[in-house]
């Protein structure tokens, strides 16, 4: 526990315990120790430890369920719109430890649908890979992306599971990122699905199409179809009044194209 005595008592508690939870020590769903325990092993009063735990409920670390006890919640992110593109940077910004496993990565022949998303030629070769994302440890978000190859040749000499792909479009193989078109709607995991994300087949997740072009040919370089935890993601935009009248409703990739992936 932090020594920093400028700091209230409560608040070094508080600090201590998030930090058992954002190292993984205390994991998702686990009940956590009594305000008694912590009160005898902390050598602090009960009063002094509750006041740590409420902080941490308010902040969304923990949650009390009556007549069990304290647990350790489940990570919740309120996702800006415009954070969407890269959800990783989302949760390290939000101090969320993230990893990332690579379940898959193949390079497949773009079918007629995949073909009209990308703007290419069917038949044309594509990188498939199919990422988990982990924030404290605990599977939140399913993501897949189809890469045009000519765009991100030899994309297999590089760690999926520690290079983000966003920065090896950018970085690597200098490609100027332009507009984002995002669409999301509700849906129920498949089996497939349910398994990669380790929930129940059913179970309601949001489903988050993105389509990203380059700024300087205009052309789609990647498509993703995002899988994520409902109880996990909240997505938050702000809106002018005084420009919705002026928005067109755009063509989303997300609908037609699940007939192309299909959730398997």
């Amino acid at each position: 526990m932090s020594e920093d005595l400028n700091k209230p008592l409560y608040t070094r508690i508080q600090e201590y315990i998030a930090e058992l939870i954002l190292s993984g020590k205390l994991k998702p769903e686990s009940k956590i120790q009594s305000e008694r325990e912590f009160s005898e092993d902390l050598g602090v009063s009960r009063m002094t430890v509750r006041k740590a735990l409420t902080e941490l409920v308010n902040e969304g670390l923990l949650e009390r369920k009556h007549g069990s006890g304290t647990y350790v919640a489940k990570p919740k992110v309120t996702y800006e719109w415009v954070e969407m593109v890269d959800y990783v940077k989302a949760m390290q910004r939000r101090n969320i430890a993230t990893t990332t496993q690579l379940l898959e990565f193949s390079e497949i022949v773009a079918s007629r649908r995949l073909a009209e998303i990308l703007e290419i030629e069917i038949g044309d070769p594509l990188y498939h890979l199919v990422l988990l994302r982990f924030a404290n440890r605990y599977p939140v978000i399913l993501e897949r992306g189809y890469f045009p190859c000519q765009c991100c040749p030899k994309m297999e000499d590089w760690d999926l599971e520690k290079t983000a792909t966003i920065d090896l479009l950018t970085g690597v193989y200098g490609i100027k990122l332009g507009r984002t078109s995002q669409h999301v709607e509700a849906v129920a995991a498949s089996d497939t699905v349910a398994q990669q994300l380790r929930i129940e087949e059913g179970f309601p997740l949001l489903m988050l199409s993105r389509l990203i072009y380059n700024r300087e040919t205009a052309k789609p370089v990647v498509f993703f179809q995002d899988f994520l935890l409902s109880d996990y993601a909240r997505i938050h935009t702000d809106i002018d009044p005084e420009g919705v009248d002026s928005l067109e409703r755009p063509d989303a990739p997300g609908k037609e194209a699940e007939s192309e992936t299909n959730q398997k």
